[in-house]
């Protein structure tokens, strides 16, 4: 009986790196802005529980990109308004013009101009926010307001 070995190394070792893998992708995934609290709602979106997966178009991609950004823009108006955290959304507009330049490498050259056109309004926020100027509220809004037409101008175009 002494010589008898305990199969279970192998099975703890697994068990280890799935584990280490699991703590990579929450780490990625908060990196990216996601957070645990909301890690369901994203895997689930509005599909009452299924899994959603993108289909990996272009347009889609875009407005579903194009909708989270603006949904973060718009949290941080409050604050933008009343002058507070605009260092805290200096980072976001940094983040999401990251993520923008990081999506439009592989895009074509009608999806490379909208993102563009985003880009420059985001780089004039961030241009008034590092200013601190009165202005970034009415940019914010007139960036937001892009945004909003944007998606549209994306609905509509697959309407048709």
């Amino acid at each position: 009986m002494a010589g008898q070995r305990d199969g279970g190394g192998a099975g703890r070792l697994a068990l280890v790196l799935a584990i280490l893998a699991l703590l990579v992708a929450v780490a990625a995934y908060r990196r990216e802005g996601g957070g645990l609290k909301t890690l369901w709602h994203d895997l689930t979106g509005d599909t009452g529980g299924q899994v959603r997966i993108t289909s990996g178009s272009v347009p889609e991609d875009f407005r579903t990109w194009l909708a989270h950004a603006r949904d973060r823009l718009e949290r941080r108006r409050p604050e933008v308004a009343g002058g507070h955290n605009l260092e805290q959304a200096r980072d976001d507009v940094a983040d999401l013009r990251a993520k923008l330049g990081h999506a439009s490498q592989n895009a074509g050259a009608e999806a490379k101009e909208q993102w563009k056109s985003v880009d420059d309004d985001l780089q004039r926020l961030d241009a008034q926010l590092k200013e601190k100027s009165d202005k970034a509220l009415a940019d914010l809004d007139a960036t937001l307001a892009k945004m909003k037409a944007e998606m549209a101008k994306e609905k509509e175009e697959d309407r048709h």
